[in-house]
């Protein structure tokens, strides 16, 4: 997560517009409809990546019962005692499991984060060479069985859909639709089940439950509850809402695919602000590369905007090590 710095727009209120504001995409020509469909619906993703770098994503061939026992899981979790949620506590070492809400005093701000998360990452714990951050396992709730057979088939169907939608990417910046695959061979993906509390009233304008920042990979896939509370910036610089739609996902894409277009498609600023006065439930899916890729604008891309690079090249594996760095400084912060 890429956090906006302290600023105005934590104070600007999120307006209700219409939806068409982030469009709604049927997904099943690119899969169904032959080369014509996968086309029209590829222009139709570049174009919101490109507005406002959000679009909600029906026709998607997931199983709804996928979701619904995902949803029906984290709520089972997150509703334990708190003794009971700690025995898979996440752990400096092991940073992967529950982790709470950080314990702060005095009055909110907007440094605040008001929810807790249970953090899923790819689990390549089977190479020769392990990496000690992410090729760990995941750690599991021993006495929910069902927790994690449902986490296990959300990830697989993310992933399955996450592939597609980079083949739709490809061909939205006028590339080969393969373009992306040779990066995504064992992606370190997370999965979180994320638990929002409400925003006490009275709190201050600024105070959110997530901070707004960006996603820092090429993708997101989000799956809302009914209570709303999504906020995204618009780059008029105002800020709007971001509701469920019943049905679809929401996707944005991060940091990597906007280095990738070269600036094309928009890694746009989102924050949640849970005003609704009850509880919230979402199950974001971050698409992350290969650990040892190199991300950089696409060379074609480069040559079309008159050999202007507008990103320097990142690796993954190191750019993403900084989360961590930040933990072992500031453990208060997220544990």
């Amino acid at each position: 997560m890429s956090r906006s710095a302290a600023g105005v727009e934590d104070r600007i209120v999120a307006k209700t517009v219409d939806l068409a504001e982030i469009p709604i995409i049927d997904f099943s020509p690119f899969r169904h409809g032959g080369e014509a469909g996968k086309q029209a619906v590829a222009a139709e993703i570049a174009d919101a990546c490109a507005r406002i770098g959000f679009f909600y994503l029906k026709g998607h061939d997931v199983p709804p019962q996928v979701l619904a026992e995902t949803f029906a899981q984290s709520k089972a979790f997150f509703q334990r005692p708190v003794e009971a949620r700690r025995q898979s506590a996440a752990t400096l070492q092991w940073y992967r499991g529950w982790i709470p809400m950080p314990k702060r005093e005095g009055v909110l701000d907007r440094n605040s984060r008001l929810f807790e998360q249970y953090r899923i990452q790819a689990d390549f714990s089977d190479r020769p060479d392990p990496d000690p951050v992410f090729d760990r396992p995941n750690r599991w709730p021993e006495d929910m069985p069902d927790f994690r057979a449902a986490c296990e088939a959300h990830y697989a169907a993310m992933l399955g859909l996450s592939r597609d939608l980079l083949h739709a990417f490809a061909i939205g910046l006028g590339q080969p639709e393969d373009c992306f695959d040779a990066w995504f061979d064992r992606p370190i993906c997370q999965l979180s089940l994320l638990y929002y509390i409400p925003i006490p009233e009275g709190a201050d304008v600024e105070v959110s439950n997530t901070v707004s920042h960006t996603d820092e990979g090429p993708l997101t896939i989000l799956a809302q509850d009914s209570v709303g509370g999504l906020e995204v910036k618009r780059r008029d610089g105002s800020w709007i809402s971001a509701p469920p739609v019943p049905g679809a996902y929401t996707i944005n894409i991060g940091d990597m695919m906007m280095w990738w277009s070269n600036g094309r498609f928009l890694s746009n600023y989102h924050r949640v602000r849970n005003k609704a006065g009850v509880e919230r439930f979402s199950i974001p899916f971050f698409l992350n590369p290969d650990q040892h890729t190199v991300v950089a604008p696409l060379p074609a891309l480069v040559a079309q905007d008159g050999g202007q690079v507008r990103f320097e090249p990142v690796h993954v594996g190191s750019h993403l090590k900084r989360f961590y760095a930040r933990l072992e400084k500031s453990p208060g912060d997220f544990l």
